[in-house]
């Protein structure tokens, strides 16, 4: 509980620092180190604000109680994620960055759930993993105007 909020007030501040050190760059070039700060700064709000209700307290208690066996590191979970990522820098420039990464995102997703998970979790993370994907490169191609490695389907 007090490392989250330490944690949290690290991360505003940092936050903070990178908005005002965007301030020095020119008016397109400081929108996307903006909106990142200013993201950061909100999430943290959020976590630090969490710290502070009884509901987090109690997931505190029940996490010290399965401290033991979640601090065991699974290897192969761990070998497969370093295989996927391997993977997906791979297979970029022929499926192209918004395929490669869907795909690399539903395999992490899935190499990595917890055991009590359940299927329909799993397929909403990555149901929002395609959404949150599709308007990181939207955002970029139309937006930012970068251009992404395109391939097999966009």
């Amino acid at each position: 509980m007090r490392n989250n909020r330490l944690v949290a007030l690290t991360l505003i501040a940092f936050g903070l620092f990178a908005w005002l050190e965007s301030q020095r760059y020119g008016a397109l070039s400081r929108l996307f180190p903006q909106v990142v700060a200013l993201a950061l700064v909100v999430l943290s709000l959020v976590l630090l604000a969490q710290t502070f209700t009884a509901r987090a307290r109690r997931a505190e208690a029940v996490r010290r109680e399965g401290r033991a066996e979640a601090e065991k590191p699974d290897l192969r979970s761990v070998g497969l994620s370093v295989l996927i990522m391997i993977a997906w820098t791979l297979l970029l420039e022929p499926l192209g960055f918004w395929t490669a990464s869907l795909l690399a995102f539903a395999l992490l997703v899935v190499t990595l759930r917890t055991r009590d998970q359940d299927a329909a979790a799993v397929w909403k993370t990555v149901l929002a993993g395609v959404v949150l994907m599709t308007a990181f490169v939207l955002v970029f191609r139309i937006t930012l105007r970068v251009p992404l490695p395109t391939g097999l389907f966009w």
